[in-house]
């Protein structure tokens, strides 16, 4: 019996179709309260991202370490805020989907600003 190429073929792509690169970055909604502020996203160290002017979507690289959230807004004070990581690694859907594992940050920060007050230092 002949078999049927492009059957095995098709089989072939839609297996090939299963594993696919894992994500460079995950997406984190950064909002202030007014909007309008420039931020800088970090990990204690260099800046990893800014976003400017909020609110605004910043990719940041997968990693399990919290992210750092500094705003600034002409006439108000700086805020800061942290994207907590609330899952490392494989879970329920790596072992059925073979993704792959990555951190998982909360998806939106929101950093309340006060205003400054004309004539107090900064």
């Amino acid at each position: 019996m002949r078999r049927n190429p492009i059957l095995a073929i098709l089989s072939l792509t839609t297996l090939a179709g299963c594993g696919s690169p894992p994500p460079k970055g995950i997406e984190l909604l950064v909002d202030t309260v007014p909007p309008g502020a420039s931020c800088v996203l970090s990990r204690g160290g260099p800046p990893i991202a800014t976003v400017e002017p909020t609110p605004a979507i910043a990719i940041v690289p997968i990693d399990p370490t919290p992210v750092l959230v500094q705003c600034r807004r002409p006439g108000f004070a700086d805020a800061s805020g942290v994207a907590p990581v609330r899952g490392v690694g494989p879970g329920w859907t790596y072992s059925i989907t073979s993704s792959h594992p990555a951190s998982d940050y909360q998806a939106a920060v929101t950093v309340v600003m006060t205003p400054q007050v004309a004539g107090l230092p900064r």
